[in-house]
C-alpha cells in the first residue's frame, strides 16, 4: 500500500533536516527557510510525523524532529 502523497514543500522540510550538521531539527530551526510561519512550519512538521516520515521526541518543552526510515525513503527517490 502506497504511503500518502508527498508535497514539495514536504519534501523540503526533509531535504533540510537532511542536510543540517545535526540529524535533528526543530520547528525554529527550519521556520526562518520556510514560506510560512512558525506555526505552520510546526503543525506541517506534526503532519510529518503523522505520515510517518519524521519522527519526534519532546527534549525539555522542545520538540526535535528526525526523519524516520520512510522519510529516508522518500527523500532518496526525489533525488
Amino acid at each position: 500500500m502506497p504511503g500518502p502523497e508527498v508535497s514539495d514543500d514536504d519534501v523540503d522540510i526533509l531535504r533540510y533536516i537532511r542536510l543540517r550538521p545535526e540529524p535533528f531539527a526543530t520547528a525554529r530551526d527550519i521556520e526562518p527557510d520556510m514560506d510560512v510561519g512558525y506555526k505552520q512550519t510546526r503543525n506541517r512538521m506534526n503532519q510529518l510525523v503523522d505520515d510517518g516520515l519524521l519522527n519526534v521526541k519532546l527534549v525539555g518543552t522542545t520538540k526535535v524532529y528526525w526523519l524516520s526510515d520512510e522519510g529516508k525513503a522518500v527523500l532518496s527517490g526525489s533525488d
